[in-house]
């Protein structure tokens, strides 16, 4: 370093001219002297602080010259700063990366306990019961008569619209539930199928073969369904033979006939001028539903069955119809009104000798037990209130009817008001060589 005008100047760099002092007196030149023609130095210009516009001066932060002295000392500091091994780095390593695994494995190992609780719930059969219950509750017959295996034997009468038609009428309405049965076992579970407190059938489970759970799991199917409710309704029927039987639309064969050739008791009425049809009776049983049932006589009539309350067995009630009904009915009160006459000798001895076939006991034993002739005596006599109470066709050619008519009597003594006699016949009437006659009356 070297000194200009009192100051040190670093080596190397040129040195700044040193400014006059302004005490200092510059040189005059000697008069006559030329002047120099080096000029002097001009006078510098003085620095203006650097000044922000409305802000406070910005302040230049000086970096304290590095010395030998401070790099030796930052270099020293280094050198004492202590050094990591490799191994510890690698442990440091490892043991980060364990930790990752570790946080990964149980991340993993929560997510199978998750899966492996999933799968084990679904492999428990119960779950199939459940969904049988749906099928109940839905009404979903189809699915339901699917799982029915054992299917019942059904008559020529019924088919599977007449079964499927019974469960659902046994299960319409009500709510379900299951329970283990006592023969439950973990390889082959079963359940009740339960409404309210009535047990309506069985579910049996088989295992799924069509699936392969993992960890050894079972899959579980609905395998068969057993209803606790066998057919409710059996039939028997008493019928002409000569009728026709249909049961659900169909024509019943004569394998359906358990008895054969039964006389009616009306038969002692008509003979020998007419004789009822023999009766049958036929049995059809296991029905599903309550069958319908037709019946038609000889001309192609239906007769209505009727079924007995008690026994639970259908009868014939002959029909009360006919295309002769209003000529028989009137056949039948004139012969009622004739019959009263002749027994209060109202009529002649011949009065009733045309309602009846030649030879008829019936006419000879009216005629020998009337007692007519002890018929209290009486003044004028009129036929009232005529009236038929039954009327019953067993075929186009024999009917019976019940006749009422009343007589209003004149008395010779007693009270003055007419005296009235009621009067029933029950007639058996048949059609003999086109006429209508009597064959028997019921006292």
């Amino acid at each position: 370093m070297t000194e200009q005008n009192g100051k040190p100047v670093k080596t190397g760099m040129p040195a700044k001219p040193s400014r006059p002092s302004v005490n200092e007196k510059r040189p005059v030149p000697a008069k006559g002297a030329e002047p120099s023609l080096k000029a002097a130095p001009a006078p510098a210009k003085p620095r203006k602080p650097a000044v922000r516009e409305d802000k406070e001066p910005v302040k230049k932060v000086e970096e304290p010259e590095k010395t030998e002295k401070t790099g030796n000392a930052e270099q020293a500091e280094k050198q004492n700063k202590p050094k990591i091994s490799k191994f510890t780095k690698v442990l440091i390593i490892w043991l980060v990366a364990l930790t990752i695994a570790i946080a990964g494995g149980l991340i993993w190992f929560n997510g199978f306990l998750g899966k492996y609780e999933k799968l084990y719930q679904d492999s428990l059969p119960y779950h199939q019961a459940d969904n049988a219950i749906q099928l109940f509750a839905n009404n979903d017959i189809d699915s339901l008569y699917a799982l029915y295996k054992d299917k019942p034997q059904l008559s020529e009468f019924e088919n599977d619209g007449s079964v499927k038609g019974f469960i659902l009428n046994l299960i319409k309405g009500k709510e379900f539930t299951y329970k283990q049965t006592e023969d439950y076992a973990e390889d082959a579970p079963e359940y009740y199928i339960v409404a309210g407190n009535e047990i309506i059938a069985k579910l049996k489970l088989a295992e799924d073969e069509t699936q392969n759970p993992p960890y050894g799991f079972k899959a579980w199917k609905s395998d068969k369904l057993e209803f606790y409710s066998a057919a409710q309704y059996d039939l028997k029927i008493t019928i002409p033979e000569s009728y026709k039987l249909t049961i659900n639309g169909k024509d019943v064969p004569v394998a359906y006939k358990t008895q054969q050739g039964i006389e009616l008791a009306e038969n002692k009425y008509l003979k020998p001028y007419a004789e009822l049809p023999a009766m049958c009776v036929y049995e059809a049983k296991g029905f599903y539903e309550e069958p319908v049932i037709k019946v038609t006589d000889a001309d192609g009539a239906e007769v209505k069955p009727e079924k007995d309350k008690t026994t639970g067995e259908y009868s014939i009630k002959f029909r009360a119809e006919a295309t002769d009904k209003e000529e028989v009915e009137k056949f039948a009160i004139s012969f009622t009104k004739d019959f009263a006459n002749y027994i209060s000798q109202d009529a002649g001895n011949y009065a009733l000798d045309k309602y009846f076939p030649s030879n008829s006991k019936t006419l000879r034993d009216i005629k020998r037990n009337s007692s007519r002739e002890w018929y209290t005596r009486h003044g004028k006599v009129d036929i009232k209130n005529e009236q038929v109470k039954e009327f019953i066709c067993y075929t186009k050619d024999i009917y019976y009817v019940e006749a009422y008519v009343e007589q209003h009597m004149e008395m010779f003594w007693g009270s003055k008001d007419r005296e009235v006699v009621k009067t029933t016949a029950r007639l058996y009437i048949v059609r003999i060589k086109g006429k209508w006659k009597i064959a028997g009356i019921r006292y």
